[in-house]
């Protein structure tokens, strides 16, 4: 069986036009692969974060609600993480003002050069 330049030719190209798909075809996968690590690693941190904050408002409560406002204070035992914590009197959006507090607890952290921040508030009556 002989083969023909041109049918050469035919093979040569059938072979670049595979590798070309092939090449789109992983970067695509490539491409969806470090998405979801990103994605990962984002949730990661945020799930920390949210226990620190539940953490720091135990503390707070089992502490029976005393403490100073804090602003961006690091915490040791999390490094890259940094605790605020702000109280005031509460007030309701129909009552107007109640005889209660709400202290706001917010951890923030920095991923990949953009602050991020997880809050959760606690509202409790004064005394």
């Amino acid at each position: 069986m002989t083969t023909s330049k041109k049918t050469r030719g035919f093979a040569l190209i059938e072979i670049l036009l595979a590798i070309a798909i092939l090449s789109i075809v992983l970067l695509s996968v490539f491409s969806g692969v470090s998405t979801s690590i990103n994605v990962l690693s984002g949730s990661k941190n945020h799930t920390k974060a949210m226990i620190i904050a539940r953490s720091m408002l135990n503390e707070f409560i089992l502490k029976r609600q005393r403490g100073t406002d804090l602003s961006k204070m690091p915490l040791e035992d999390y490094p890259g993480y940094f605790l605020s914590r702000v109280s005031e009197r509460f007030e309701h959006d129909l009552l107007g003002p109640i005889p209660a507090k709400k202290t706001k607890i917010i951890i923030s952290w920095n991923d990949k050069g953009k602050e991020r921040n997880y809050s959760i508030t606690y509202i409790y009556p004064s005394r």
